[in-house]
């Protein structure tokens, strides 16, 4: 992936839309990431948005992107794509992408089993950024992320991505992929 700029980190991380995804942006313009996991991908925008801002570890290839959705099944009158117009986006985008379709709490049991632990999750809706124990997908941390992992959650689809304090969880130290 590209380098950025001095001018396009600082408008990222002041000034980069939507307001929402901000503390996002501001972790990406910073860290390296070789592993993404995407809980609620929806119409593709916010993934279009971290393929700009990436930047990847020397020597990493594409970079291993996981996406959960429910697609087309979808029926919550938010814009979602097919499963195959994600697939599309994400290959052009250069993204090693592998995506789950399924409600969270049936899609993720399958990502923590087959793909392992990514180095940055985002889960649109259903997780609490201040008491993110009490979720369902809470039981799940301990496989989809490890102790460097960067987590970044709302409670409703749409609201502002705010970052979890992992040191709550029993992260494995090492990178299982």
């Amino acid at each position: 992936m590209n380098r950025l700029s001095w001018l396009q980190k600082l408008y990222w991380s002041h000034l980069g839309k939507p307001v929402t995804e901000r503390y996002l942006f501001r972790y990406l313009v910073r860290h390296e990431v070789s592993s993404i996991l995407e809980v609620g991908v929806g119409n593709c925008r916010r993934m279009r948005r971290i393929a700009k801002l990436v930047q990847t570890p020397e020597g990493t290839g594409a970079i291993r992107y996981i996406g959960t959705d429910e697609f087309e099944a979808a029926n919550d009158d938010l814009p979602h794509l097919s499963l195959k117009q994600a697939h599309q986006v994400a290959g052009s985008l250069h993204f090693k992408a592998s995506l789950i379709p399924g409600d969270p709490m049936s899609a993720l049991p399958r990502v923590a089993h087959k793909m392992g632990a990514s180095d940055l999750i985002i889960i649109n809706g259903h997780v609490d950024p201040e008491q993110p124990e009490i979720s369902q997908i809470a039981s799940w941390f301990n496989r989809l992320a490890h102790a460097d992992s960067m987590v970044f959650a709302c409670t409703r689809i749409g609201e502002e991505l705010r970052q979890i304090d992992t040191q709550r969880f029993e992260l494995p130290l090492s990178r299982a992929a």
